[in-house]
């Protein structure tokens, strides 16, 4: 048993095969009932010790996204106390760095609670570990009149403030935070980079197949709150009194028409994502698109390791069992346009450069470089005009755009000895414990120094003049030519200077 002061009173936490941990720890006040579309309030102060030996619940959300987003989702009960942190640490009288993680889920499901998280891996490598849990779906990113937008955000910004102000507590030290995130989770890592209201809360970041995808205007946000109304026949004022398991089910039939039925027009820029619920322009809190401010120097000026997995969309692709290019131009289409492209000319530029590729392929391709491929090397190309960069890829590059599909690196980056258990699915299982070893140990030496050092000596800076990555595959470390730059020129509408972000 571990006794620890914070701003709000004592903590008692467990030891966990040597490491101390704090769970289900409160960073800001239950989302209940009329705090559900509000900015996150205070924690009140608690008398006595509180118990952090167990998780607490999670955000609520039922399954969303077809079969990818039902792996996702949580089987974990949820309830109102959900804004908070699991917290594992080498040594509460240390002053360790701290890996602030952000799950991913399509900003729908997922939670900090999860199996592959609790392995306590950065911990035993000398690291204060922080999850977190923040409010998903309509809860965190619908857009409502007079009410603040990007709560969901908002709360994330809440716990780094809090890891800033307690940290030090468990052994952290709050000038060296990594910021980071998978999926949704780099997504919002991307996000908080260009919020006002997050900067100096964290001194790198990484994002992991995630990036710059996803963020919506105003005005689409506009639209997706006048459908949310629509389908329950009522006023934009009365959504904020529904059941959360009316909002739930609301939420997930809007996710679900957006990413099954390919019916994505009416998302907007969001629709490249086919993820209506994501972080709003709104002159406030996100002043900008985290492209724009990184080409005018306003994301945060801190050192980032960023990346994707070889095969981003092959788990993606399966939700259509049959496949023809005309079929694919047309699934495409929606999601192109906000590119300024139709479907079928996508696949034709793709089809010019892949001719060996099958109809799913170029499908695998499209999708993935407009989902996270592409968005990872402008984001980092952007960022690297005035800060350091580091670009990873990670799995086999196959034929036929095949190779390690998304999430496969989790349970490398997440593995310790011991925390291969049968309670992990059988996708974030690791089968060779050395590979893994090497994928952890990577992410531990970013997050311990602005430099990260790769398996086979010094990783240089990713660039626009040197794009080079270091590709994790089956053969080891190799640093390489990124084979995904120089796809973004297929991308590049009639008339655009494809020096600047689109």
């Amino acid at each position: 048993m571990t006794m620890v002061k914070v701003a709000a009173g004592t903590l008692r936490g467990n030891l966990e095969n040597g490491i101390h941990a704090f769970l289900g720890v409160p960073y800001a006040a239950p989302v209940t009932h009329e705090r559900r579309f509000e900015a996150p309030q205070p924690v009140s102060p608690w008398q006595g010790a509180r118990d952090a030996t167990r998780l607490g619940p999670v955000c609520p959300q039922i399954p969303t996204y077809g079969p990818v987003g039902t792996a996702a989702t949580s089987k974990l009960a949820f309830g109102e106390d959900f804004l908070t942190v699991n917290i594992r640490t080498p040594d509460p009288a240390g002053r360790a760095p701290v890996l602030f993680w952000i799950h991913g889920g399509g900003y729908a499901v997922g939670s900090a609670n999860e199996p592959v998280l609790q392995s306590g891996a950065f911990a035993a490598s000398g690291i204060v570990e922080v999850t977190v849990n923040y409010r998903l779906g309509a809860l965190g990113f619908l857009h409502l009149e007079g009410r603040p937008d990007n709560r969901g955000l908002l709360d994330l910004v809440a716990a780094l403030e809090w890891v800033r102000d307690n940290i030090a507590a468990f052994g952290g030290d709050p000038h060296r935070v990594t910021l980071a995130g998978r999926s949704a989770g780099g997504f919002a890592v991307a996000a908080l980079m260009a919020m006002p209201g997050a900067q100096g809360l964290f001194h790198r970041a990484l994002p992991q197949s995630g990036a710059s995808t996803g963020i919506a205007s105003i005005e689409d946000a506009t639209r997706l709150t006048r459908r949310f109304a629509a389908a329950v026949n009522a006023d934009e004022d009365s959504l904020t009194t529904l059941p959360i398991h009316r909002i739930l089910e609301i939420q997930r039939d809007l996710c679900n028409q957006s990413y099954e039925q390919h019916d994505f027009a009416r998302d907007g820029a969001a629709s490249m994502l086919g993820v209506p619920f994501v972080a709003v322009i709104d002159g406030v809190s996100l002043p900008e698109h985290p492209e724009t401010a990184a080409h005018i120097r306003r994301t945060a000026a801190v050192p980032m390791m960023i990346g994707c997995t070889t095969g981003e969309y092959v788990a993606h692709s399966t939700v259509q069992p049959e496949m023809d290019f005309t079929l694919c131009s047309e699934l495409l289409h929606e999601r192109t346009l906000p590119r300024g492209l139709s479907g079928s000319l996508i696949v034709e530029r793709y089809r010019s450069v892949l001719p060996d590729h099958s109809p799913r392929g170029i499908w695998r391709a499209v999708a993935g470089d407009l989902v996270f491929q592409l968005p990872a090397v402008r984001f980092g190309k952007l960022h690297s005009r005035f800060n350091p960069v580091y670009k990873y890829l990670y799995g086999p590059l196959e034929a036929d755009e095949l190779g390690a599909p998304h999430g496969a690196e989790v349970g490398s980056v997440w593995y310790r000895d011991g925390s291969n258990g049968c309670e992990l699915p059988e996708r974030q299982r690791v089968k060779d414990a050395g590979f893994a070893k090497a994928i952890h140990a990577l992410w531990a030496s970013f997050i311990k120094d602005d430099s990260p050092c790769a398996p086979n000596g010094d990783w240089p800076l990713y660039h626009e003049d040197n794009p080079v990555v270091l590709w994790a595959g089956p053969g080891g470390f190799e640093l390489t030519p990124d084979p995904f730059d120089g796809r973004e020129a297929l991308w590049v509408p009639a008339g655009h200077d494809d020096r600047e972000p689109v």
